[in-house]
């Protein structure tokens, strides 16, 4: 008559599995209170430290299986690649963010004229009670962000002001990005202004520019930008690749032709003279003789 064998389970291998299906709904809900349940950021950042905490830990527990199962024979192979596997949708991310956090220079707030960065009037709107200031950052900081980043830099426009406003306005809706205030450079004494909203699609963390728009000379104009998130210290790199990626779409568009904006532009000239009315006609000269003859 054959034998029956009956193989132990590994207990520590059950346990790994178990700690390993709990990580996936924990930053699957971290997720979703970061992108859509409108809590603060932190709060969604210990969700997820949470998940990877229960990662490390299935993980740990699955070693701590190993031997039982090479020496005496457990069943719980299976369970271990499980729990890796598991562990791994959340440890993968987590290691990517730690690359970007500790490759990437640590600031919250980018603009592409450190010395004369522009502003942020409005924006503070969007800020809660523990979001970071939205004032300028000191001069110290303004030099190292320039060393780190010195690709960014104000950009030249061959084109009037009128022109460039328009194109930017497009530009930013054409980004969905929400608009928070739009000043004409007539109604500003510091040229024209643009503040925008918005949030990344993935993690749900908000941010806000600043665009500024100033005259150089009649023909041509100057764009800075600046870039800052609402929350941390760290904006991994989200700042800079904003308005790189922003001015690069601007220069593009100008280098293709903007012919539409200029005829946009007349016409909105055209409309306001016809609001202010028909111009006075001046007086024919024969008349002005006359009224002088008659004098």
């Amino acid at each position: 008559m054959a034998g029956v064998y009956k193989f132990k389970t590994s207990r520590l291998a059950r346990w790994a599995l178990w700690l390993s299906r709990l990580t996936i709904p924990v930053a699957i809900l971290s997720f979703l209170l970061m992108r859509f349940g409108g809590i603060h950021p932190s709060l969604a950042v210990y969700c997820f430290g949470a998940s990877l905490v229960l990662a490390l830990l299935s993980i740990l527990v699955g070693l701590a299986a190993i031997p039982a199962i090479w020496s005496e024979g457990q069943v719980g192979g299976q369970r271990i690649i499980g729990t890796v596997l598991r562990s791994m949708v959340v440890i993968l991310p987590a290691l990517a963010l730690a690359y970007l956090y500790f490759t990437r220079p640590a600031f919250s707030d980018l603009s592409t004229n450190p010395i004369d960065p522009p502003e942020f009037e409005t924006a503070w709107q969007m800020r809660e009670d523990a979001d970071n200031s939205l004032d300028v950052v000191s001069l110290a900081e303004r030099e190292q962000q320039a060393l780190a980043y010195p690709e960014l830099a104000s950009i030249r426009i061959d084109h009037p002001i009128e022109v460039v406003y328009l194109l930017v306005a497009d530009e930013l809706a054409k980004q969905k990005w929400k608009l928070i205030s739009a000043t004409d450079h007539a109604l500003s004494a510091d040229g024209s202004r643009f503040e925008a909203y918005y949030r990344s699609v993935i993690t749900g963390l908000r941010y806000v520019v600043a665009i500024r728009l100033r005259p150089d000379g009649e023909e041509a104009t100057i764009l800075d930008m600046r870039s800052a998130n609402l929350w941390g210290p760290h904006d991994l790199g989200r700042n800079a690749n904003s308005i790189t990626g922003f001015l690069s779409s601007v220069e593009q568009r100008v280098a293709q032709g903007i012919a539409a904006f200029e005829l946009q532009f007349e016409e909105i000239q055209r409309q306001r003279r016809l609001q202010l009315g028909p111009m006075p006609r001046p007086k024919p000269l024969d008349l002005i003789n006359d009224d002088a003859a008659n004098s």
